[in-house]
């Protein structure tokens, strides 16, 4: 399934990292700083080429990360065309707190723990991912390369890049093509998509991307506006192993099971990016994430509160985190079953009661049950 085409040029995208959080759970991490704002680009509907949808601004990197990148074209600061015949091809993946650049086996990440001031409010240091360029597994990539490009100092992705200096950089959207929708819109549905990495006194680096394919999900549809709708708590969560047998065994997450330290989560949009928040009831937490069209749900580095909890609160709380920090997992949303309210109960509502089912990739299974927002 082919997604928008952009159609607003040179949009300045500019993710922001938080960076101050307020006390306990119960009071709202307000006091975050909106460093930039992305101009959301104005794109057009797949099944209807009349028709205009905008992409938000708190969602337009989650829109990138819908899209495999490769490095198509570099621009120095002289406005001079740099060759690059001889790289080995070049991709970029986006995630919710870092973008990593992989070149056959190796591959370089940019975290974003630090923000800076606009133009170029990413503010990282290109560090070397630790890989193991003799595995087999690499074969197939050093084939595709027809045995003749290898990497040097002078045609890695580090070349590209000030050598042992830190990096100030922004992402643009470029215009796709200069087809327009009214001639030619299914060029346009098609055409490689154009993102442009702009590094402070550096080189500009050009990516083109192709849309992912992305497998439909199952359930019910699940949107940002659904998850930022409601306040979710934790009901089950299980470990899922095998043994030597292959027989499956399932085990309860007993960290996550105690009546005092009640683990909820939220979600909110800035104008800069879409934010997660997990607690068991004592520090307040955020984390950037996206959700992608198949349901795929990231989460990035997660930024919290230091009050002590005590020694249980402490241990459920590091749980919760480490689970959650950088995970991805899959999301599966149903309906509960039919269940009679009270005439006397509290919360008397008419709102929907979903099950939402987080698939983690390293195997756990959470289900979490939506409440009425709580509004601070």
């Amino acid at each position: 399934m082919l997604l928008p085409t952009i159609k607003r040029s040179l949009t300045i995208i500019s993710l922001s990292v938080a960076v101050g959080l307020m006390g306990c759970q119960s009071a709202p991490l307000n006091s975050i700083q909106q460093t930039t704002i992305v101009n959301a680009p104005v794109i057009k509907d797949k099944s209807n080429f009349t028709d205009e949808i905008v992409i938000k601004e708190s969602q337009v990197m989650q829109w990138v990360a819908h899209y495999d990148w490769q490095l198509a074209q570099v621009i120095n600061q002289n406005g001079n065309i740099v060759d690059i015949e001889n790289f080995a091809p070049i991709t970029l993946a986006i995630e919710p707190s870092a973008v990593r650049f992989y070149q056959g086996c190796e591959q370089y990440m940019l975290d974003f723990y630090a923000m800076s001031a606009p133009p170029y409010p990413y503010y990282s240091h290109l560090a070397k991912v630790p890989a193991n360029c003799n595995d087999d597994n690499d074969n197939d990539f050093d084939n595709a390369l027809d045995n003749k490009t290898v990497i040097t100092e002078d045609n890695s992705i580090q070349s590209l890049f000030v050598k042992y200096a830190p990096v100030r950089l922004n992402f643009e959207l470029l215009p796709t093509s200069h087809l327009t929708s009214k001639s030619a819109p299914v060029a346009i549905q098609a055409a490689p998509k154009r993102l442009a990495l702009n590094i402070e006194n550096g080189n500009r680096l050009i990516f083109t991307g192709l849309a992912k394919p992305l497998v439909a999900p199952t359930g019910l549809p699940i949107t940002n506006e659904l998850l930022e709708h409601y306040d979710w708590q934790l009901v089950s969560a299980v470990s899922n192993t095998f043994d030597e047998k292959g027989q499956l065994i399932r085990k309860s997450l007993g960290n996550f099971y105690h009546s005092d330290h009640l683990i909820s989560a939220s979600f909110e949009s800035w104008p800069d990016n879409q934010y997660a928040s997990f607690s068991s009831g004592c520090n307040g937490s955020r984390a950037p994430y996206f959700l992608l069209k198949d349901n795929t749900f990231k989460v990035g580095t997660i930024i919290s509160t230091v009050m002590g909890c005590g020694e249980t609160g402490n241990r459920i709380e590091s749980a919760l985190f480490d689970l959650m920090r950088d995970s991805s997992s899959q999301l599966t949303l149903s309906l509960q079953p039919s269940q009679p309210i009270s005439p006397i109960a509290d919360n008397q509502t008419d709102m929907p009661r979903y099950n939402l089912l987080q698939t983690m990739e390293t195997g756990e299974t959470l289900v979490w049950q939506n409440e009425a927002k709580k509004i601070p």
